[in-house]
């Protein structure tokens, strides 16, 4: 009888916790709407063109979607990244695109010149060292 009333009382709580936690994503996702609503018509107001335009939108548009990102428990960065990119035009696209081509042809090379500094000054110093 003892563990009927535990059981009872647990059923109880359970249900009502979950209500409650409904209850408080429900408020929750109604917040962030209008939060979101609210950026949005600041953005719009703020900035010429609007958050998309290539009058300067593109760092906007990546700032707005990093913090929805956040809001929605994703990762920043890469929404940040994603509306960045989003918000370029044609030709801020193709050159982003040939630096990072450029940036993944010459990584190699410019890690093999930083690795022949770092050997050179380990000669340095080693040399100082021994003259002393």
């Amino acid at each position: 009888m003892m563990q009927q009333a535990i059981e009872a009382t647990v059923d109880w709580v359970t249900t009502h916790i979950r209500r409650l936690l409904d209850a408080m994503r429900g408020h929750a996702a109604e917040a962030t709407s209008t939060f979101r609503e609210s950026l949005n018509t600041l953005v719009e107001a703020a900035t010429p063109g609007g958050a998309g335009s290539s009058l300067g939108g593109g760092g906007m548009t990546a700032g707005l979607e990093g913090i929805r990102a956040v809001l929605t428990g994703k990762n920043p960065v890469w929404a940040a990244i994603k509306g960045l990119v989003s918000g370029l035009s044609t030709k801020a696209e193709i050159a982003l695109v040939l630096l990072l081509v450029l940036a993944l042809l010459l990584g190699p090379v410019l890690l093999v010149v930083l690795l022949l500094a770092l050997l050179v000054a380990v000669v340095v110093a080693a040399v100082r060292s021994a003259a002393e």
